[in-house]
């Protein structure tokens, strides 16, 4: 079958950051809205919630950014189930722009069916395997990891793991109870939301800087990420960012954020990418200054 209308809105200015581009937590956030219409085509929606207690989490995601999205630009997201699992499922997206028809990013997301009252995954119920399996698609070979395979993500995280790594901090911050959703906990898009502010911090500690940047005519871009979601975190909740960075080519950098509960300590969310830099005038690739790559060889936080 191929892939369903899930989304279909607009980039606004607000949603462009300074380098140009529709910020990167507006795809994850525009692609959750879509979540929300699959969850009704799947029926599991609004009315399933209500009755039965049960929805869908995300889980791992991973993304890549194909082009770019600017203001005034249309936006339409189609999906479809990629597998079906005994708990899970795995969803695939795809964010076009409408009227050229461009590709600008691509989204593979594991979920969960989670218990609203227990707080656990639990097997999916009947109609939402039948309806599942009418919606199975293929992922397009362009969706396929291209420089962050499933094992780059960390399964041991720690503040301690952080410390010895030389991970600095890159937020902190608390969940407000307007980035929560209807599952009653923070949504995907503000995990991303911190990322994004964590990313000034991380430029500024590999030598680079918003002000340098613009001195030089640089801005900066993710083009593939891998999201794990560990555990929810609620409104009032405090966060901590803790970063990594390293070279990962002659044009790349790898990051590495760990995201924790400020009181408990207990992880939460990791995102791994890979970025880049840019000219501001051609929206070209740029190689990674020499002074740049000096300070990231001399630190050994990666």
């Amino acid at each position: 079958m191929a892939l369903i209308d899930t989304y279909r809105g607009y980039v606004s200015l607000q949603e462009c950051d300074e380098m140009g581009h529709m910020n990167i937590q507006h795809y994850v956030g525009k692609a959750s809205d879509a979540h929300f219409n699959l969850r009704a085509a799947l029926g599991i929606g609004y009315e399933h919630q209500a009755r039965e207690r049960t929805t869908y989490v995300a889980l791992e995601h991973h993304i890549r950014f194909h082009r770019e999205l600017r203001a005034s630009d249309l936006v339409l997201i189609r999906s479809g189930i990629v597998e079906m699992r005994d708990k899970t499922m795995r969803v695939y997206q795809e964010v076009r722009e409408i009227l050229d028809d461009r590709l600008a990013a691509t989204l593979t997301l594991d979920v969960g069916h989670f218990d609203l009252d227990k707080r656990k995954l639990t097997p999916w119920p009947a109609h939402v395997r039948d309806k599942a399996t009418e919606m199975m698609t293929e992922m397009p070979d362009y969706a396929a990891p291209r420089s962050l395979p499933a094992e780059t993500l960390t399964r041991d995280i720690s503040l301690a793991r952080a410390d010895e790594l030389g991970m600095v901090e890159t937020n902190r911050s608390a969940v407000a109870p307007w980035e929560c959703d209807s599952n009653g906990h923070m949504n995907t898009r503000f995990f991303m939301a911190r990322v994004s502010d964590a990313q000034g911090h991380m430029w500024a500690h590999a030598g680079l800087g918003r002000h340098e940047q613009a001195a030089r005519g640089l801005a900066t871009a993710t083009v593939e990420t891998r999201l794990s979601y560990k555990r929810e975190l609620m409104a009032g909740q405090t966060i901590v960012v803790r970063t990594g960075i390293a070279a990962d080519s002659a044009r790349t950098l790898r990051y590495r954020h760990w995201l924790f509960n400020g009181e408990t300590g207990e992880p939460a969310f990791e995102a791994v990418g890979a970025g880049l830099l840019f000219d501001k005038s051609t929206r070209k690739a740029v190689t990674l200054p020499d002074d740049v790559k000096a300070r990231l060889a001399s630190t050994h936080n990666n």
